[in-house]
């Protein structure tokens, strides 16, 4: 059978059953996203405070092992979340085996048939099944689109600093490549565990043998199904736009109802990207096993239950999203954030955290210019963001190895410019003299004074305050010492990825876009915290992040920046709403998002 004779029967046999294929995945989704996730968001967070853990990120994982009971809590919730992985996908493949079969399987005995049958609990079986759904990832952006695997992402910023250096890249090519045909070599694990009951060292040696000739078709399959969905859900992306430009240019009057409606169609098209992604992939998935004729699938043993259940979770589902679109077609969803310069460039217009540069971005009126600062040798402060000079300077020494008169003589070069290193107090002096507000990074190293902090706030702790400047930090202990040391400060707390919502006296958080959720936005705005998205550089992460609500945003590209930002603040027509909601909406798994 060919690839396009293959996916051709794929649409065909989900069009015969299509009511019975959306309940299965669409309840599955909806059960993970909006029950399952939040349980286990909430049952870390209590884990975390049964230790007193304000938050957890790479710069503090070591104090786990201090607390041991969190750590096993933790490690279960992990053991938890993979067999939560495996019992998703057991449901959707046997759901869609069951509805292919003439077995009439009811939803409950579905459930229970699922949980009934354990995945094998040896140290192998946790080993390979934490690397089974690790080598899966990859075909997420394939066809595969689950709420439990997206919530595992890989920060653009590990990935960034990876492809700078040569051979990182070359290595993280090579493991993608591996990690690809590893992938495909077991993608028939699952089925035969699950359908075909076979123990799992039996299953991996099955599979291993049944893909060894098939490796690249099977991956074209993939491709196709992915290519296939997203040429079906453009085209209709692009008839909905250019209806909607048609109307808001002839007939101003019909043109929010006929918004609405269109904005219903972009919904139900990003969730036929979800469901024919899942339902394509399990039935390649299920490419060997014998499928019975076709079945009859209900919901529930009584037949006017399920139809008043049907009908009331319609009107609810109905209500709620025109309601949304309403709201979101009128911009009451997007608000401004504040835009912030990142090492105080725009686009490599000078010399990172340097004065020349900073003068010449603020003629482009940020809200905020984002700059670094590390303490010297002789106790002073010295703006630089790397630990060692070499990159800007030549010199292979770190800040505090030097003086800070040492260091205000060398000259850093970048993007075709050079300027003077700056001192904290000339780099201050000089945005107040432009009026230009600083968002002040402290690095800290395990070489700083003890009374680093201190001195910091007695120096300079009343001017921010007074210039209405804020201060953020990766280190814990600055962002609570200045809480401590001066409360009235604005401080916020640099957050790398997104594990589990923080608990501290911060002012804001300043998070890594790539794991940024909405469900984040919305608990620190509700706990009175703001939330800036770094470092955000492209028009589809921008929207993404004024979709989420965020409170600020730091750029490398500032009039990028503001330019995107004013589009969709400045009451743009609706078939620019629609467009900026189909970029966001398909890079979330969650139904009805």
């Amino acid at each position: 059978m060919t690839t396009f004779r293959f996916l051709g029967t794929l649409f065909r046999d989900y069009r015969r059953d299509w009511v019975a294929y959306t309940s299965l995945i669409l309840g599955t989704n909806l059960t993970i996203a909006w029950i399952v996730i939040p349980l286990l968001t909430w049952f870390t967070a209590q884990a975390l405070a049964l230790g007193h853990i304000d938050y957890i990120s790479y710069t503090n994982v070591t104090t786990l092992f201090a607390h041991p009971f969190v750590l096993i809590a933790l490690l279960l919730l992990l053991l938890l979340t993979l067999a939560l992985i495996y019992w998703q996908f057991s449901i959707l493949m046997r759901g869609i085996y069951q509805i292919q079969s003439q077995h009439r399987l009811q939803v409950l005995e579905l459930i229970q048939q699922t949980f009934s049958q354990r995945p094998e609990l040896s140290l192998f079986s946790f080993c390979f099944f934490l690397g089974y759904f690790v080598l899966i990832l990859p075909f997420a952006g394939l066809g595969l689109k689950t709420p439990l695997l997206a919530k595992v992402q890989i920060p653009d910023f590990i990935v960034s600093y990876l492809q700078a250096n040569t051979w990182m890249a070359l290595g993280l090519t090579l493991f993608y490549l591996v990690t690809l045909y590893l992938g495909l070599r077991l993608l028939f694990v699952l089925p035969k565990l699950v359908i075909q009951r076979q123990p799992l060292r039996q299953a991996v040696a099955a599979s291993w043998q049944q893909t060894r000739w098939h490796t690249r078709h099977h991956f074209f399959q993939i491709l196709a199904l992915s290519i296939g969905v997203s040429v079906t859900a453009g085209a209709g992306y692009l008839i909905v736009i250019i209806a909607q430009t048609v109307i808001d240019a002839i007939n101003q009057p019909l043109a929010l109802t006929a918004a609405i409606i269109n904005l219903i169609l972009i919904q139900l098209i990003s969730q036929f990207i979800v469901l024919m992604s899942i339902y394509g992939l399990m039935r390649i998935l299920l490419l060997d096993v014998v499928i019975p004729d076709r079945a009859v699938f209900s919901l529930m043993h009584h037949r006017r239950f399920p139809k008043f259940l049907t009908v009331g979770a319609l009107l609810v589902i109905a209500l709620s999203v025109v309601g949304f679109n309403v709201i979101y077609l009128n911009g009451l969803t997007v608000t401004k954030p504040l835009t912030i310069s990142h090492r105080g460039v725009d686009s490599g217009n000078g010399v990172q955290n340097t004065i020349p540069a900073l003068r010449k971005t603020s003629r482009e009126h940020p809200d905020l210019v984002e700059m670094d600062l590390h303490e010297t040798k002789d106790h002073q402060f010295v703006v630089m963001h790397d630990e060692n000079l070499k990159a800007l300077t030549g010199v292979n020494k770190a800040p505090y190895q030097l003086t800070l008169k040492q260091l205000t003589r060398l000259t850093a070069h970048e993007n075709g410019y050079h300027a003077k290193v700056a001192s904290f107090d000339a780099y201050l002096a000089a945005a107040n003299q432009l009026h230009q507000r600083l968002l002040v990074e402290i690095k800290t190293t395990k070489h700083d004074s003890p009374d680093m902090l201190s001195r910091f706030v007695n120096r300079y702790g009343a001017t921010l305050r007074q210039h209405h400047d804020q201060v953020h930090s990766l280190d814990y202990n600055v962002v609570t010492g200045l809480k401590k040391q001066d409360p009235k400060q604005f401080v916020s707390f640099i957050l790398p990825y997104n594990f589990s919502f923080p608990k501290t006296d911060a002012n804001a958080y300043t998070m890594e876009a790539t794991t940024l959720t909405d469900s984040f936005v919305d608990e620190a705005q509700g706990q009175h915290q703001k939330v800036y998205a770094w470092t955000v550089n492209d028009d589809t992460t921008t929207q993404k992040m004024l979709f989420e609500g965020v409170n600020g945003i730091v750029t490398d590209h500032l009039k990028q920046l503001q330019g995107t930002i004013a589009d969709n603040v400045s009451h743009p027509n609706y078939a620019t709403r629609l467009m900026d909601y189909i970029i966001d909406a398909p890079t979330t798994n969650l139904p009805l998002d």
